[in-house]
This record gives C-alpha cells, structure tokens and sequence, in this order.
C-alpha cells in the first residue's frame, strides 16, 4: 500500500490589479461601507463582527448590509445602490 498524503495549499496567488487606476481608500476614518451577505449561517455571523471591527477599529461611519443570491449574480440595482451609498464593499461568501 502506497502511503502518499497530496497537500493542496489553499493560497492564492499575489494580488493584481486590473488596472492601475483602481481608486484606493487612505483611510476608513468616516467611511460607509457596505457588507454584500450571500445568507450562508457562518457569513451572518461574520458580517456582524466585520461591522464592529470596522466601527470601533478603524472609525467606519456607517456599516450596512445588503443580502445577495445565494447562487447567482446579483442584479444591476444592487451594485448601483451600492455605488450610490456607499464608499467601500465587502464581498461575503462565507460557507
């Protein structure tokens, strides 16, 4: 019997841009930020500690959520409500 263990690293690799015009936030201080929740149990539990972070951490104005499909994109009105109010997102899929 052959005792081989194959290890996958879950590790993504380094992060790039699309483009080097993607605007960057100085500062959280004041900012509203949006928490996209797909409704998966553990990603409920998440958004609400990532609000508390955000709130007392890094002085974030206003956290909201907005729930998204579960398996699907979400539609065109959800990013443009998004843009209209808010200056961050967090893309939640926890599962």
């Amino acid at each position: 019997m052959d005792n081989k263990i194959t290890m996958l690293s879950p590790a993504a690799e380094a992060w790039r841009p699309l483009e080097a015009t993607v605007p960057r936030m100085r500062d959280l201080q004041g900012a509203r930020v949006v928490i996209m929740n797909n409704r998966w149990t553990s990603m409920n539990i998440i958004s609400e500690q990532i609000a508390i972070v955000l709130k007392e951490q890094y002085g974030v104005a206003e956290v909201w959520e907005k729930l998204i499909p579960l398996s699907s994109a979400a539609p065109q009105e959800t990013f443009d409500e998004i843009h209209e109010r808010a200056d961050l997102a967090v893309v939640g899929l926890a599962n």
